[in-house]
């Protein structure tokens, strides 16, 4: 009986699979945000607005929840250091160091900025 490498390499990487699978899976999944912005410009009525965010680092997705409105950012950036997106009225960028997040709303000739923390859930 002769010693083949790539058998031993192969039953390893077999019984290994499933369990790199199960960590990363995990790690993979989209995961939520739940942010509070303050609108200190010009709508004091929206100050402390819930916004939800849920990304999903491997497949590079974004999208948001704004009371009854659900955006889904086309294009979106997802690095370690930040998490942002934008489509045609809005733009939204979070610094996962800190889950700040910058909130802009776009309509003819006004954009509305606002800032905010968000957190993820217990």
């Amino acid at each position: 009986m002769t010693f083949d490498g790539r058998a031993v390499v192969a039953a390893v990487a077999l019984a290994v699979t499933p369990t790199v699978a199960l960590c990363f899976g995990a790690w993979a999944a989209p995961r939520q945000l739940s942010c509070v912005l303050t609108d200190t410009e010009g709508h004091p009525a929206s100050e402390n607005r819930p916004i939800t965010v849920v990304f999903d680092d491997a497949a590079k997705t974004l999208t948001a929840k704004d009371g009854d409105r659900i955006y889904t950012f086309t294009k979106v950036s997802i690095s370690n250091v930040t998490i942002s997106g934008r489509d045609d009225s809005v733009s939204v960028g979070i610094d996962r160091s800190s889950f700040g997040i910058v909130w802009q709303q776009y309509a003819a000739n006004q954009v509305t900025t606002e800032y905010g923390r968000c957190r993820a859930p217990a």
